[in-house]
């Protein structure tokens, strides 16, 4: 199978391109990162692979299929300036946008914080037909895909050749379901651990999460893990009769990462750039959505 040539914006510790290559139908050709730490994990994992600084300057003269990105959330998140899609950095979308009109590839996948529903998805959607391409967008939970923590995110699939009526990319039908709906309470029920009938594959931890500034909840699920997080106490984890602060490695693997990802690349750092993106499990699932979607348009 030919695979799709990848740019991937905003690239950051490279979780986008991780999940992609894992579905075996994604190439990485070329990056773009600004933080000079991020940089030095894709040329750990990434040597050869082209890595452009600036969004506004980049210039790749091969193919690319498909360009991918979560570009900055900071003025869309609830948690961030409330500024909009037009703010300094959420405004790095115009970029985005640009960049998918000049290399016109076939796909272009952009992802971002659940807020964007209603602070600029419309904006999104509307810009994307304004350059000539079709859209379908979703809402995913890492929590469903295979890890124990709370993230929303919306993945929006822009199509370059056009969504047939009747394609269902992001499987909502499947979804829809009472079977997968069960399935989905089943996962939920799963991740409330009972210390005293621990079974499967769970570890033998639970989180404790911030509900208000002086109160933590037991839970089996961390919170939505965010780069400020690791210099304070928003995610506690019990174990042994202790409690303590979630580790570096173990926020690599509520993402999806390999432990070793970035190993010998800085702790600190590691701990601020673990949870800037997406999953990569998430991420992952949508590639596999994406390879399929292509096959069928090509067979």
């Amino acid at each position: 199978m030919t695979k799709l040539k990848l740019l991937d914006l905003f690239s950051g510790i490279g979780g986008f391109s991780l999940g992609l290559e894992r579905t075996g139908g994604f190439e990485t050709v070329a990056f773009c990162e600004i933080e000079v730490f991020c940089q030095k994990v894709l040329k750990k994992h990434w040597p050869d692979v082209p890595i452009y600084e600036d969004v506004r300057t980049i210039d790749y003269d091969g193919t690319i299929d498909v360009i991918c990105g979560g570009f900055p959330c900071q003025d869309i998140s609830i948690a961030g300036k409330n500024a909009g899609i037009k703010g300094e950095k959420s405004g790095l979308w115009k970029e985005f946008k640009r960049n998918i009109s000049k290399y016109q590839p076939k796909y272009a996948i952009i992802e971002n914080v659940s807020a964007l529903c209603g602070r600029g998805l419309e904006v999104v959607l509307q810009d994307i037909a304004e350059i000539g391409y079709d859209a379908t967008w979703t809402m995913l939970d890492t929590k469903y895909s295979g890890k124990p923590q709370r993230r929303r995110r919306v993945y929006i699939l822009a199509v370059r050749d056009g969504v047939p009526i009747n394609a269902d990319i992001f499987r909502f039908a499947e979804r829809s379901t009472n079977k997968h709906k069960q399935e989905m309470a089943t996962i939920e029920k799963s991740f409330a651990w009972d210390f005293t009938q621990g079974a499967g594959k769970r570890k033998p931890f639970t989180f404790f999460t911030r509900q208000r500034s002086d109160q933590f909840a037991c839970t089996g699920l961390s919170s939505t893990l965010a780069k400020r997080d690791y210099k304070s106490y928003t995610d506690l984890v019990v174990e042994g009769g202790y409690i303590r602060r979630v580790t570096p490695q173990e926020r690599m693997s509520l993402q999806g990462f390999p432990s070793d990802w970035m190993e010998d690349l800085g702790l600190t750092n590691q701990q601020q750039f673990t949870c800037n993106g997406m999953s990569t499990t998430v991420v992952e699932n949508v590639g596999e959505m994406i390879t399929e979607f292509d096959r069928t348009c090509n067979a």
